[in-house]
């Protein structure tokens, strides 16, 4: 289990950050807890509260204001 849980997904991130930069892993990476979040109701049933919906909310903004700021910048002037 520990294999399939550590140590494959580490594998997989060292692999995408060698492919994509470090900038758009982390990026992409701030959508785990999104993804989480809809298994855990869609696979077991957990409920889905205001609490989720603002942190979900939240999560999204982060990621689009940083990815925004970051294509800002990287623009020629």
């Amino acid at each position: 289990m520990a294999v399939f849980t550590t140590v494959v997904p580490s594998l997989l991130v060292s692999a995408g950050l060698k492919r994509v930069g470090s900038s758009n892993v982390a990026i992409i990476s701030s959508v785990g807890p999104i993804v989480t979040i809809f298994q855990a109701w869609y696979f077991l049933g957990e409920p889905f509260g205001w609490q989720q919906a603002i942190g979900t909310v939240l999560v999204v903004a982060g990621v689009l204001w940083v990815s925004k700021k970051t294509t800002q910048q990287t623009k020629p002037a």
